[in-house]
């Protein structure tokens, strides 16, 4: 209810919170002094009541199995391939396949398992490398020990995410003032 007071409550809520708790005393009042009463008591009753203790976390459930040899098998891969369970002459398509077979089982929405997470984080590394024709090589703390990245012109993501997006020279912007210049231009391009 949205005051604490009952006197402050509608009719209606009043009725509501007595149907609530199928409390029917009060079923054919006809005057609001006796519904604010006996809601007064019901909420006095509640506060009275000892609360009951509440019941410690449950532990995570333990991991099935297969879920369990699976996170193991990827914390312990060398590389992509290994991270992903596949031959290094598989297909694009076999890695795709195992990929998301490994997806789906460690996903943190559906996996609740320890490591669970550090897993999926780590196979979705493997495809995006394996994906880039690159085998990443998983260092002793998990990181990628080949990650190197070209950003073209710029010398890391922090600066070209700034070319793209902050200042006054930003592409952002120049293509924004284009745009207030010539709004035809944007149907131009589509």
């Amino acid at each position: 209810m949205p005051q604490e007071d009952p006197a402050q409550w509608s009719v209606r809520e009043l009725r509501a919170f007595l149907a609530a708790r199928n409390d029917a005393t009060c079923a054919h009042a006809t005057e609001k002094k006796e519904l604010v009463d006996r809601v007064r008591v019901l909420l006095r009753e509640r506060a009275a009541a000892p609360r009951a203790a509440a019941p410690a976390a449950a532990p995570p459930p333990a991991a099935p199995p297969e879920i369990a040899e699976a996170i193991a098998r990827v914390l312990a891969a060398a590389d992509a391939y290994e991270a992903l369970g596949v031959d290094r002459a598989a297909s694009p398509a076999a890695c795709k396949k195992a990929y998301r077979r490994l997806a789906l089982k460690l996903h943190p929405d559906k996996c609740q398992a320890p490591r669970a997470e550090e897993a999926f984080k780590r196979v979705s590394a493997a495809y995006a490398a394996l994906q880039d024709g690159r085998n990443l090589k998983f260092g002793e703390d998990g990181a990628s020990s080949d990650a190197t990245y070209n950003y073209g012109a710029y010398s890391d993501e922090a600066e070209l995410f700034r070319a793209m997006f902050a200042g006054d020279g930003s592409l952002l912007t120049r293509l924004v003032s284009v745009f207030r210049a010539n709004p035809w231009t944007l149907p131009a391009l589509v």
